[in-house]
C-alpha cells in the first residue's frame, strides 16, 4: 500500500463532504449527532480548524489520492505534556487493511519527537471495536470511560515512556 501524509490543505474540503454527509460513517466515528454538511459549511468548518496554531491537521494519501484525514493537536488547557490524536479513513473500502494502524503508528511517533509530548491521547466509541484494535496495535490502552452526547466513549493513551 503507497500511502503518504501532506498537511492538509482548503482544497481537500470537497473530497472530505461525501464523507461528513455518510451518517453510517459519522455515526462509526464520532459522538456528535449527525448534522448533513454542505460545501460552504465544512470549508469554513475547516478554514477555523486550519487556522489553529495549537493543531496540525493532515491529508492521508493513498497512490496520491486523499482517502482520510488525521491530525495532532495540543489541548488549550489540559495537560501540555499530552497530544490529542484523531484519524478518519474516509474511503471505506480501505477499513481493515492496515491503513489506519500505519497511519496512526506514524503519527505517534511525530508527536513524541516534541521533547514536551509524554503521551498521546483519543477518544473513541466504545462500539467501534475496529478502531480500538488499531489503537491497541499501536501501543494505546484504555484509560478512562465516559459518556459524550449519550454515546459511551473510551479516551486512550499511549506513553512515551510505555512504548519509546
Amino acid at each position: 500500500m503507497n500511502w503518504s501524509l501532506r498537511q492538509m490543505k482548503l482544497e481537500d474540503v470537497p473530497i472530505f463532504l461525501e464523507w461528513y454527509n455518510d451518517e453510517e460513517l459519522h455515526n462509526t466515528a464520532n459522538a456528535k449527532k449527525f448534522k448533513p454538511y454542505s460545501l460552504e459549511e465544512l470549508t469554513e468548518y475547516w478554514r477555523e480548524k486550519l487556522s489553529r496554531s495549537n493543531a496540525t491537521y493532515y491529508s492521508i494519501l493513498l497512490d496520491d489520492k486523499v482517502v482520510g484525514r488525521a491530525g495532532l493537536k495540543k489541548p488549550k488547557n489540559d495537560d501540555e505534556t499530552s497530544v490529542e490524536f484523531s484519524i478518519v479513513i474516509g474511503v471505506t473500502t480501505l477499513h481493515s487493511k492496515g491503513l489506519g494502524t500505519r497511519v496512526t503508528e506514524n503519527l505517534v511517533k511525530e508527536a513524541f519527537l516534541e521533547p514536551e509530548n509524554s503521551a498521546v491521547f483519543l477518544g473513541v466509541r466504545q462500539d467501534n471495536k475496529r478502531a480500538i484494535r488499531c489503537y491497541e496495535k499501536v501501543g494505546f490502552q484504555i484509560s478512562k470511560e465516559y459518556i459524550e452526547n449519550h454515546v459511551e466513549m473510551y479516551e486512550m493513551k499511549v506513553e512515551r515512556n510505555k512504548i519509546y
